[in-house]
């Protein structure tokens, strides 16, 4: 009996392994990625530290491409805060003499923390810029204890996969 149970146990970390490795090889794309500048921690200028940890948001699909994520990754530090967003609107505004298009997309993220257990939901506010330079962005990003951290910087890439969740 007590050797069943060892096999038994063997073979279950076997499965659970190669599943995970399974899940892990999969990749992920990044369909935005936005290149942070400057950054405020409730008014405190960061910045600094965020170019240093290569720091960057962005936005991609699931591995089975049903759900949107977003990730604030700190790429020399290799931590972030990840998770599926919802609840997407989009206010877009077309560009005129004295204004270039823009648009301010609300939604909710369930995120987790790669560097603690810590685990939440946070309103994000999204504001993209389209110059003749490039696309700009302002993410607003407002935790549930009320800390509020502001990145601004560059955009890489397209909104389309974002577009086809907002709610209508």
């Amino acid at each position: 009996m007590k050797n069943l149970k060892v096999i038994y146990t063997i073979i279950i970390c076997v499965l659970y392994s190669s599943i995970n490795a399974q899940e892990k090889s999969e990749s992920q794309e990044a369909f935005a990625i936005f290149e942070i500048n400057d950054a405020r921690d409730n008014g405190d200028d960061i910045t600094p530290d965020a170019i240093e940890e290569s720091a960057k948001l962005v936005l991609y699909k699931s591995v089975n491409g049903k759900e949107i994520l977003f990730s604030n990754y700190w790429a020399k530090s290799n931590s972030q805060s990840f998770g599926r967003i919802y609840s997407i609107t989009k206010e877009e505004k077309a560009a005129n003499e004295k204004e270039y298009r823009h648009a301010m997309y609300n939604f909710q993220w369930s995120y987790n923390n790669s560097y603690d257990d810590k685990k939440g939901t946070a309103k994000i506010e999204l504001f993209i810029i389209y110059k003749p330079q490039g696309v700009y962005f302002e993410c607003t990003v407002t935790q549930e204890n009320l800390n509020v951290v502001v990145y601004k910087g560059r955009m890489e890439g397209d909104l389309a996969a974002l577009e086809s969740s907002v709610k209508k």
